[in-house]
């Protein structure tokens, strides 16, 4: 399977290829988007170019099953950030909730993400495509589970994964050798999985 192209009600989600460059770096340089995010500062040029590299490499460390990152487009053609599903790392029997550093990646479960430029915050765009994201991942790839992480403190984006279904399961403490600010709060993960998301659509329809 290759990554499809999504379509929400005011979203056009494409896969990520090179010459979408200029939109991820464009976010990993701003403050105000990586405030709680890495080290909690904009990226240089070259880490930009880091990320994105690891970004397109989403979409091909799982053979044949369809994650990847996707830039997402309003009804106007503009971009306006990107939303991911990534691989994740298969679990381990004793260590049942945290992913592990191996790089063997499971083909039932991925963790999301998104990013958007901040004059688009606050319009319902992060859930809206995060919702069409967690449908295609369910409903199109057949995943059993998704999961999203960030620190305790970014609440913006434990509203998102909220509104999306998702709920909280896990929360806990790194130490960092250059800690962001809030950091020490720690981070979370909130998960569905499919059983819930089919309950909850369901519902809604």
């Amino acid at each position: 399977m290759t990554q499809a192209t999504l379509q929400s009600a005011r979203l056009k989600l494409v896969p990520l290829g090179q010459e979408h460059f200029e939109i991820t770096s464009k976010l990993d340089q701003d403050p105000e988007v990586m405030k709680y995010i890495g080290f909690g500062r904009p990226l240089t040029l070259d880490e930009a170019k880091e990320v994105h590299e690891w970004l397109l490499s989403t979409a091909t460390a799982v053979s044949g099953l369809g994650l990847g990152t996707w830039v997402g487009y309003t009804n106007d053609d503009e971009p306006i950030g990107w939303w991911i599903l990534a691989p994740a790392p298969i679990e381990k029997d004793n260590d049942k909730d945290k992913p592990t550093s191996t790089e063997n990646f499971s083909r039932e479960r991925s963790e999301f993400g998104y990013r958007l430029l901040p004059r688009f915050w606050g319009k319902g765009y992060a859930k809206e495509g995060s919702r069409e994201l967690l449908r295609h991942a369910f409903q199109d790839l057949g995943l059993t589970e998704v999961f999203g992480e960030t620190m305790t403190v970014n609440a913006a984006s434990r509203a998102v994964m909220a509104k999306c279904g998702l709920t909280h399961v896990d929360t806990w403490f790194n130490e960092y050798p250059t800690p962001p600010p809030g950091i020490e709060e720690g981070e979370v993960r909130y998960r569905i999985t499919r059983e819930e998301w089919e309950a909850q659509n369901s519902v809604q329809s």
